[in-house]
């Protein structure tokens, strides 16, 4: 498609954006709009990273890069957020943020946006199953059972054959909680 084509359907898309409230020029709104953009550092930051070596760029084209990105965050959102409902869905899923990608005539990034959500996910998958581990979920509830049963018999049988040690050998104390005393009496 041509270029007029694309800016024409971009200034479609973000004109009709109705995940976000109309503008009235109040502190919630200020503050809304505020909370709703990229960290100025971060793209900052960027910029200067990606700039070759010894050229800068002024704080003035830094905020409209700034700016420009927020637009597009919020383009590429609205669109993902009409086709979530078209697809009478509640949650923006990765799914429609390729699909708006390309009904933007963005899908020159498809394959990068695909890629991270790709890394992301396994990245995601890697830490659930170390989390499980740390926390010894990585046996099934059966198997957790079937060891809950053997210390319980185990317990029953060091107590009825009148061994106060523990699983491990060590001596319990005794009822109560006070210790033995040696040496007392008299």
């Amino acid at each position: 498609l041509e270029e007029g084509t694309r800016a024409a359907r971009v200034r479609t898309a973000v004109r009709r954006r109705p995940h976000l409230p109309a503008k009235r020029e109040t502190d919630a709104t200020i503050m809304a709009d505020e909370e709703a953009t990229l960290p100025k550092s971060t793209v900052a930051k960027m910029i200067s990273d990606l700039l070759p070596p010894g050229l800068r760029m002024s704080t003035e084209v830094k905020e409209l890069v700034l700016e420009a990105c927020n637009e597009f965050v919020q383009c590429i959102a609205s669109e993902a957020n009409e086709i979530s409902t078209a697809d009478n869905k509640s949650t923006i899923t990765p799914e429609h943020v390729v699909r708006a990608l390309e009904s933007l005539d963005f899908a020159g990034y498809v394959p990068g946006v695909t890629e991270a959500w790709e890394a992301t996910k396994s990245e995601g998958k890697e830490a659930r199953e170390v989390k499980k581990k740390k926390k010894g979920l990585h046996m099934t509830p059966e198997e957790a059972l079937a060891i809950q049963q053997r210390m319980f018999a185990e317990a029953k049988a060091r107590y009825n054959a009148g061994d106060s040690s523990g699983p491990g050998g060590a001596a319990l104390p005794p009822p109560g909680g006070g210790a033995a005393l040696e040496g007392a009496g008299g």
